[in-house]
């Protein structure tokens, strides 16, 4: 007497064997992680985008996460210098991150684009070329992945760029200027913020500092300004953090239509 449907479930099962034993033959350093960036150049203390990729180019498929947050415990930026990487901060919290492991099929990938605002001063003190690199960690921490080095060249302003940095060198402090935090706590420096996108709307300085403002406008309750300061925003083209403004503009449009009710 023959069974057929046996027969079937045995064979999905040996299957579905051989798909485990494939995942588990597989490590987590071989992924393949990209660190790349809209340009090559910025001046000196811009807020420098970059678009971090992880993807699966193997035949196989690979268990990773999508932890690719940085101040979480698990992506890591390097400068490589000539006696050898050292670790960029670039994040004033550290993020608690509850990250599960995920199947990534052959040829499947992700991609977030994430700011560098944070003590640019520190990070790339003077103009020249610097050499960036990302280091990810797996969930337990055991493998790593590295991307290959991106390289940016960092110059000196001129003109009114010149004029806006020297602005934020004698009214605020450069380390923290493009992430908000201090003009979130300080009045004086939440007006020096608001000076410098009136006066300094031209340079390229502009955008990021019109996103600080708003994110600054939105923190401290003030929702009708930081929906104009972002709906302004969004008007520009080729803003790197366009998807990030966006979803800052309905979350504040959301707490707008909650106090309206």
């Amino acid at each position: 007497m023959k069974f057929p449907g046996l027969a079937l479930l045995l064979a999905a099962v040996f299957m579905i064997g051989l798909d485990s034993a494939r995942v588990s033959a597989q490590k987590f350093q071989d992924f393949t992680l990209v660190l790349e960036s809209p340009k090559t150049k910025y001046v000196e203390l811009q807020p420098i985008p970059l678009v971090i990729t992880l993807k699966n180019d193997t035949r196989a498929p690979l268990v990773g996460h999508v932890a690719l947050e940085f101040g979480a415990s698990f992506m890591h930026l390097y400068i490589d210098d000539p006696d050898g990487p050292h670790e960029v901060p670039v994040s004033m919290f550290t993020l608690d991150v509850v990250a599960s492991p995920r199947v990534f099929q052959p040829g499947e990938q992700i991609k977030r684009t994430t700011g560098l605002h944070f003590r640019l001063n520190k990070t790339f003190p003077n103009p020249g070329t610097y050499r960036l690199h990302l280091q990810l960690r797996s969930l337990d921490g055991t493998e790593t992945v590295s991307s290959k080095p991106m390289e940016l060249e960092i110059v000196k302003p001129d003109g009114l760029d010149a004029q806006a940095l020297q602005y934020i060198r004698d009214h605020s402090e450069p380390a923290y200027f493009f992430t908000g935090v201090r003009a979130v706590r300080n009045p004086e420096q939440l007006q020096v913020l608001e000076k410098f996108v009136a006066l300094y709307g031209d340079s390229s300085y502009a955008d990021d500092a019109s996103f600080a403002l708003g994110e600054v406008q939105s923190a401290m309750g003030d929702y009708q300004k930081a929906r104009a300061t972002f709906e302004k925003l969004l008007k520009k083209t080729n803003y790197a953090f366009a998807a990030e403004v966006s979803d800052s503009l309905k979350s504040v449009e959301e707490r707008l239509r909650a106090l309206s009710h």
